[in-house]
């Protein structure tokens, strides 16, 4: 490209501008007026818009004079009031509360019309509706413009087209497509204002971007609610009276007050726990980066089912009901064995070639790693944790680490399975190959699909859902931890519910625990997976729940406190 005629500079500033756009309603308007110069630079913005045809369909009426918009109110009112039995009850209640426009309180309102071509327009004679869409752009311009000048734009659509086209004055084919209110305010919300007041929440990107065509299966959306505080000043009272020092029980302090609020409650409970460890094969495995062949995660799979392995014995120590999945493993399952057949493929393909995975499969695995976790929570366990094999899953967790967290990739790669330094070299080279190959995806469902592996995105659906259902998450080591800060970047409020158990001796596991600022509860030097330090750390989380539920104060013991 030759010419340059914008800096990055300004297209940050403009990135702000999107950002920071906000509907204006309500009193927070101020009186103050706008000069003619600035409503000129907003409507001029209007006529600059892309319109189909270079139709420009678009005419304007000004209003300052309170009298016409108090006739335009008064519109209002009428379908407004229509409007508030169309939601269910709690709606209706919440939508007769709101401020949904501010038409007399701005100084200044503006109407936008759609004057359609008495001759055939280019580009409209098929998808006649377009010349519409031309008007919405121009709004959309005069929206922004507004919003470099500082000026608050709401749009009120809750009102009569007829009724204001006679208030107006309007030729008769004209079609209105937005009344505006223009002022300057105190100062702009943060989010939009129906996001604040929960009545909707944002969607997500991943959610919305289907590439090449529409995938068989969208993901689940997950309700995930932030965790009440309401209890929080009595739980810690509780904490705080028992017979012990202020704090001396340490990090069982803040464990037993975290379980308490997930709960909502002063006496929590722990009710039949779980570890799902989910298993699949990576294409990656094939390109040199692993100690072991990928024979071996059936292998281990067998040994899961018949016990034999270190989560089977840590599960039994501390009666921890334990499920394994099969995810994708490269191998079929003879009939009757007890694993959870939730196969997406026989492995994922290596993503120093191409993708691991199509956002098809990793939909598919999110909402299947919910539904199992779904179904653990219908059976009556509110406490889960998740643990994987897969040979090559350290090289998707550490690409995973590396673009989420934004580490450089060096610091993430560690020895997985047992390399010795040759063999992490080349690891690092084959991955950083892969990332110059692949780039950095958008969105996080993106770059799970293209570095990640099935078990993992099983994880990730697992504690969305986990979350979702207000269970405690007992997070595990390196892989786990990789599919938690996937879930983070989804959805930040899987952090309430989150116990993270220990830190692994996989290089990348600290930084990956300082980006989520999380304090982990063991260091044990562990780097084994499987859920075991989960498993290992469960019996701590019983003890904080034990103390808060069980230990004396000093009220009932008789014992004299601190002065």
């Amino acid at each position: 490209m030759s010419q340059k005629l914008f800096s990055e500079e300004d297209a940050k500033v403009l990135e702000e501008i999107i950002l920071h756009r906000r509907d204006v309603r309500g009193n927070r308007f101020l009186s103050d007026p706008i000069s003619d110069e600035i409503i000129e630079k907003i409507l001029i913005s209007a006529l600059n818009a892309p319109s189909v045809g270079f139709s420009q369909p678009w005419e304007f009426v000004v209003v300052k004079d309170n009298a016409v918009k108090d006739r335009v109110r008064k519109s209002f009112s009428e379908e407004n009031f229509k409007a508030t039995g169309l939601f269910d009850k709690e709606k209706s209640e919440k939508y007769a509360k709101m401020k949904l426009e501010g038409i007399l309180e701005a100084p200044v309102n503006l109407a936008v019309f759609y004057k359609p071509s008495k001759s055939p327009v280019l580009g409209q004679t098929t998808m006649k509706e377009v010349g519409l869409y031309s008007v919405v752009c121009a709004v959309q311009n005069m929206w922004l413009t507004a919003r470099a000048y500082n000026v608050g734009m709401g749009w009120v659509s809750i009102l009569e087209p007829e009724k204001v086209k006679q208030i107006l004055n309007a030729p008769p084919d004209n079609q209105l497509i937005a009344y505006l209110c223009l002022g300057y305010v105190e100062e702009f919300l943060d989010k939009p204002e129906l996001e604040l007041l929960q009545w909707e929440k944002k969607k997500q990107l991943d959610n919305l971007v289907f590439h090449e065509k529409y995938t068989a299966e969208p993901m689940k959306q997950f309700n995930i609610q932030l965790v009440s505080k309401e209890l929080a000043a009595d739980i810690k009272h509780k904490i705080d009276f028992k017979t012990k020092p202020l704090g001396a029980l340490g990090q069982l302090e803040e464990l037993a007050l975290k379980m308490g609020l997930i709960q909502n409650t002063l006496s929590p409970k722990l009710k039949n726990p779980h570890v799902v460890v989910f298993a699949a094969d990576h294409g990656i495995a094939k390109e040199g980066v692993s100690a072991y062949p990928q024979e071996v995660t059936f292998q281990m799979v067998m040994n899961f089912l018949s016990g034999g392995a270190a989560i089977n014995v840590f599960c039994k120590q501390n009666n921890i009901a334990i499920k394994v999945v099969d995810a994708g493993v490269n191998y079929k399952f003879p009939p009757g064995m007890n694993v959870v057949n939730s196969k997406v493929g026989m492995g994922t393909k290596s993503f120093l070639r191409e993708p691991a995975m199509s956002l098809d499969e990793a939909h598919k695995s999110i909402n299947a790693g919910a539904g199992i976790v779904k179904e653990i929570f219908d059976s009556g366990s509110n406490v889960i944790a998740f643990g994987e094999m897969g040979i090559g899953n350290t090289s998707s967790a550490s690409v995973l680490m590396s673009l989420l967290c934004d580490i450089p990739l060096k610091d993430c790669v560690g020895k997985g399975t047992g390399l010795d330094d040759d063999k992490l070299k080349k690891k690092l080279e084959i991955l950083s190959t892969a990332v110059k190959k692949q780039g950095k995806p958008a969105t996080p469902i993106q770059t799970l699909a293209t570095y990640g592996g099935f078990e993992i995105a099983h994880m990730v659906g697992a504690i969305l859902q986990a979350a979702e259902n207000k269970m405690l998450i007992l997070v595990d080591g390196f892989i786990a931890s990789s599919a938690f800060v996937v879930a983070h970047n989804i959805n930040p409020l899987v952090m309430d519910y989150a116990v993270f158990c220990h830190q692994s001796d996989e290089s990348g596991h600290a930084l990956m625990l300082k980006h989520l600022k999380a304090k982990p509860l063991l260091n044990l030097n562990l780097r084994l997976g499987e859920g075991t330090g989960a498993a290992i750390a469960y019996p701590i989380v019983k003890a904080a729940v034990s103390f808060l539920n069980d230990m004396a104060s000093f009220e009932s013991a008789g014992v004299s406190n601190k002065e």
